[in-house]
């Protein structure tokens, strides 16, 4: 059989009957309605999709499933396959067990293939087709099914014919919405990873061009929390690509805290060349987290916090030369515009830090600089302990001499607690007296 090459016969497959077979088939049993639906909300109303019996064989998978975007991406960056693999022809059989081999991964990593694995667990749900047969929703357990089957037919014979709802004919932004309805409200259900969802969502602006509010309202989340979801996907895009390793997106997927602080931290800087700064600092320690203590939410906003002291440091072990005023750079992040203050060197610390040769010694700095100000900052508090307490203790007893003075306030212990104070305040003064300074 060749890469693209069907089998000898077609129906036989177990990625999807051809078009023309799949269609005739729903022509002939919804001919035959037996009664049984689904109910959805579907182009703006609610209706009931009746419920047909197909062969597990009959389906194919839809390329532009939410939660193998990333999956996708890094399939094609690590294999030898053609670029238009999930992007192209979708009838294609190598597109469908590409697709196939990614759904069994997402249901490894959500313990669905042990939940089916259990011959007590079976359908109960249909999947819901598109009226070509491609899957809306449902695109996981049919992989599991198929697999089962594939693996032990006597024991996973239950799976042989499965129900399914085909919608009628529509828009692929129907079909989007109706998409996210089901994957919000399914029971078995895995998570998004963050990148995924996030690069589901710029696929849907491009396919079909929702806005961030359009998706915000798709998915239940605020304008300003999509925005900030894809920048923290440009952020991790291009960490990805600057390391060499595009779109490996199983890489940055255990980080999401690191990118949303990373996110949140940059706006809060003022001027393109102290950004760029912190930014290419944040990407050495994604780099090697263990270094930077693991808690890479921390230590990204601490980067912040020391700034001055970080591009200082590094400015010592990386000297570089002041690089003439760039209003290109303004556009790339934001029009953003360069404060009055603005060091010349920033960019080009920026450029140094993150060639390949300098990054582990740049992240050791950084780590220095940020564990350094964190025990300047905590010997601070603790010198300042002793004043800020006699500070409160002050404040308490102004409190009680402004407000504390009534007919109906009670006396009782009042003298004996003024005679505690006085005797923790003579230790104080004593103590003061001998270590102050001349």
């Amino acid at each position: 059989m060749t890469e693209n090459a069907l089998p000898a016969n077609p129906t036989s497959s177990r990625f999807g009957w051809p078009k023309p077979a799949r269609v005739e088939e729903f022509k002939n049993l919804l001919a035959k309605p037996t009664g049984a639906t689904t109910r959805i909300v579907f182009q703006s109303k609610t209706v009931d999709i009746p419920i047909i019996r197909v062969p597990i064989e009959l389906p194919k998978y839809r390329m532009t499933n939410g939660r193998t975007s990333s999956l996708q991406a890094e399939y094609l960056a690590t294999k030898k396959a053609r670029a238009d693999m999930f992007s192209g022809d979708p009838e294609l059989w190598d597109a469908q067990q590409a697709q196939h081999e990614l759904l069994l991964k997402l249901g490894k990593q959500s313990n669905l293939q042990q939940f089916f694995e259990d011959t007590a667990n079976q359908q109960v749900d249909a999947i819901v087709l598109d009226e070509n047969g491609f899957v809306v929703n449902g695109n996981r357990r049919l992989s599991q099914w198929r697999e089962l089957i594939f693996t032990d037919s006597a024991r996973y014979g239950h799976f042989r014919h499965i129900d399914v709802a085909v919608l009628p004919h529509c828009e692929e932004k129907e079909i989007d919405r109706l998409e996210a309805t089901l994957q919000i409200a399914k029971d078995i259900r895995a998570d998004y990873s963050w990148d995924s969802t996030a690069n589901m969502m710029l696929a849907k602006q491009r396919r079909d061009g929702f806005s961030n509010k359009e998706l915000g309202d798709l998915y239940d989340m605020k304008e300003g929390e999509v925005e900030k979801l894809l920048d923290m996907r440009t952020y991790a895009d291009e960490y990805l690509r600057t390391r060499g390793k595009t779109d490996l997106w199983s890489l940055v997927s255990g980080q999401e805290l690191a990118f949303e602080k990373l996110v949140s931290s940059r706006q809060k800087i003022a001027g393109v060349g102290s950004q760029e700064v912190f930014k290419q600092a944040a990407y050495t320690l994604i780099d090697n987290p263990d270094e930077a203590g693991g808690r890479l939410y921390e230590a990204i906003p601490a980067i912040l916090e020391s700034l001055g002291q970080v591009k200082e440091k590094l400015q010592q072990e990386f000297p570089v030369k002041a690089a003439p005023p760039d209003p290109g750079l303004e556009q790339i992040f934001g029009g953003t515009p360069a404060p009055a203050n603005a060091d010349p060197i920033d960019i080009p610390l920026a450029l140094e830090i993150q060639k390949p040769e300098n990054t582990a010694k740049a992240r050791k700095i950084i780590v220095d600089v940020i564990e350094t100000q964190k025990q300047l900052r905590k010997d601070s508090k603790s010198a300042n302990y002793l004043l800020e307490c006699c500070a409160k203790a002050q404040a308490y007893l102004t409190a009680a001499v402004k407000d504390g003075f009534r007919s109906e306030s009670k006396v009782a212990g009042v003298t004996n607690q003024l005679d505690q104070i006085e005797a923790q305040a003579k230790k104080i003064r004593t103590f003061v007296q001998q270590n102050a300074k001349n």
